[in-house]
């Protein structure tokens, strides 16, 4: 069976694998330089061009700006070493095991002659003890990575074949069905399941966010600009009347502040026309002023006479506000 390498490009190799596939000419290009700390880039990452990258682990910039590693390689410590398992060889984009592979056996191209099998990594007439015919090949099932356990087990990426069995490799902890490095992964930062949220980047472990930005609830925010964290983590500005402005709760257009609450003063009975400005009992407010009834208004919301196609507070229903920041239209609060 043929290992694929994963697309998604985000493991560890303990040294002594990456020294085997070290980057050379056919792993990646020359850089442009080691790249330079830039004011809005992630601590520990450096700008290359327009873009703020991590030299440790960016496929484009491995090492310094602009050294791409090939195909079937992956930027790991600022090194450009293979995708494959631990034990097996990129062959022409595939991984192979060159110990039992017929096609490639003892080195990438090398193919058996027809009846001969490849066993340790020699055409050979059959299969030595301790091994198990898999096809053209005679795999060691204890310790191949493309036959671990049995013929075509093949062991996934950031994992090795011991005892016959797929573990992790050293520096790689096993997260579900996959081994990760939870110094730099997204989706296990630190620890197994913990995601960095919307803009959250790994780095050692911990979730961080670009600069301006503050991590709340595991999500990174503008606390200049969010509605539910204004200022500062858990500051939620009020449905309907308020938008977070500057990192301060403000009064959306339309609405004045009475007290501690903003207010329509359009309909709001107790601040109809001005703050505190109370209509009677038998009144309600419309148009700023108390009348009898709401005849000629759309709508009417207890006291208050209003539009529920347009009306923040009173959004489609009474008493449905819109969530800070969003605008009545048509009966639906949209962006």
């Amino acid at each position: 069976m043929t290992y694929r390498p994963s697309l998604f490009r985000q493991f560890s190799w303990i040294a002594a694998f990456a020294l085997g596939v070290a980057c050379g000419d056919d792993a990646g290009v020359g850089g442009s330089g080691g790249g330079t700390a830039g004011d809005g880039c992630l601590p520990g990452q450096a700008q290359c061009g327009m873009a703020c990258v991590d030299l440790d682990s960016d496929d484009e910039h491995c090492g310094s700006c602009g050294n791409a590693c090939g195909r079937g390689f992956d930027c790991v410590g600022g090194t450009c070493i293979s995708e494959c398992p631990q034990g097996a060889t990129l062959c022409d984009g595939e991984c192979r095991s060159t110990d039992s592979d017929p096609l490639n056996c003892g080195a990438c191209g090398n193919v058996c002659p027809p009846g001969q099998v490849c066993a340790e990594g020699s055409c050979a007439d059959s299969c030595p003890a301790g091994t198990t015919q898999c096809g053209g090949g005679c795999p060691d099932t204890t310790s191949d990575p493309l036959h671990c356990g049995g013929c075509g087990n093949d062991c996934g990426t950031g994992q090795t074949c011991t005892n016959g069995s797929c573990v992790c490799v050293e520096g790689l902890t096993r997260c579900g069905d996959r081994c990760v490095d939870l110094n730099s992964n997204d989706d296990h930062c630190g620890s197994c399941g913990n995601e960095c949220g919307n803009g959250g980047t790994c780095l050692d472990g911990q979730c961080v966010c670009a600069p301006g930005a503050e991590l709340c609830d595991g999500e990174c925010v503008d606390v200049q600009s969010d509605p539910k964290n204004c200022g500062a983590c858990g500051v939620h500005c009020a449905d309907g009347s308020e938008a977070c402005v500057q990192g301060s709760c403000e009064c959306r257009p339309g609405f004045v502040r009475c007290g501690n609450r903003c207010v329509n003063p359009q309909n709001d009975p107790n601040h109809c026309g001005q703050c505190g400005n109370v209509c009677g009992p038998d009144q309600v407010c419309g148009g700023g002023e108390c009348i009898g009834s709401c005849d000629g208004f759309p709508d009417q919301c207890g006291a208050s006479c209003t539009d529920l196609d347009t009306d923040p507070m009173n959004c489609g229903d009474c008493g449905e506000p819109c969530d800070p920041g969003k605008n009545c239209v048509e009966g639906d609060c949209r962006n």
